[in-house]
């Protein structure tokens, strides 16, 4: 009787079942720990990286804006640019003062990460604002009590200024814009008025104060009224 071999199948199918197994073990493996080159797509969107900082600088303000991101690996690596301007040796920290009004500002931070080696760039959009400065009151150089007098406020101001008023020791007054009537009394010989503008965006403010004499001018449409002062039944004449 020739030899025979005894075979076994059943050995057979487990050691291949093992060695899918194994495969499949690595294959996980190298997906949860990285690619070849350290980073995974998990590290990429793990990534946050922020500008911190209002949404506007001032021209001739100092202003600074700081950059943030997760790093594993501390500290970060950081580079800043303001509108495609490197600005290098300050990390992750710009400080500038914008010397001039520009219609819009950039700002760019690269951040990475020397342990996963992941990378991002991200950028900020700033308004640029301008003012208040170079407030100024304008209207009559003199006034007559019991008449109304104009006086209209200006001032350099992007995008845009809010006035308020102040006449005297009285309140301060909002909501009539840059404009401003004042009527003085009979017997007022100077008027104070102030006028405070606000920048509609930063908050900033700048004010202007002008003294206004007060006197009977010949010649004025309200003399009689300045000369001799007022009851309930009209003027009343000296005796």
């Amino acid at each position: 009787m020739g030899g025979t071999t005894d075979s076994n199948p059943t050995g057979q199918a487990r050691t291949v079942n093992r060695w899918i197994l194994l495969l499949w073990c690595l294959t996980a493996v190298r997906l949860a720990t990285g690619t070849e080159d350290g980073m995974t797509e998990t590290d990429k969107d793990s990534l946050d990286v922020q500008i911190l900082g209002p949404g506007y600088v001032t021209v001739g303000v100092p202003s600074s804006f700081e950059c943030e991101a997760n790093c594993n690996s501390k500290p970060c690596i950081y580079s800043m640019s303001m509108d495609k301007q490197a600005s290098a040796g300050q990390g992750n920290v710009l400080a500038f003062t914008l010397t001039q009004w520009v219609e819009a500002l950039s700002l760019t931070c690269t951040a990475k990460d020397e342990q996963t080696r992941a990378t991002k760039t991200v950028t900020k959009k700033l308004q640029v604002l301008a003012g208040p400065s170079n407030v100024s009151i304008s209207g009559p150089d003199l006034m007559t009590p019991l008449a109304s007098h104009g006086y209209t406020c200006h001032s350099y101001c992007r995008p845009s200024c809010e006035y308020t008023w102040r006449v005297d020791d009285g309140p301060w007054v909002a909501g009539q814009g840059n404009v401003i009537g004042v009527i003085p009394k009979h017997l007022d010989t100077a008027k104070t008025l102030m006028c405070r503008a606000t920048n509609t965006v930063s908050g900033l403010f700048a004010a202007k104060i002008q003294d206004i004499a007060v006197s009977c001018k010949a010649g004025s449409p309200a003399m009689k009224q300045c000369l001799y002062p007022l009851n309930e039944t009209g003027l009343v004449p000296p005796q």
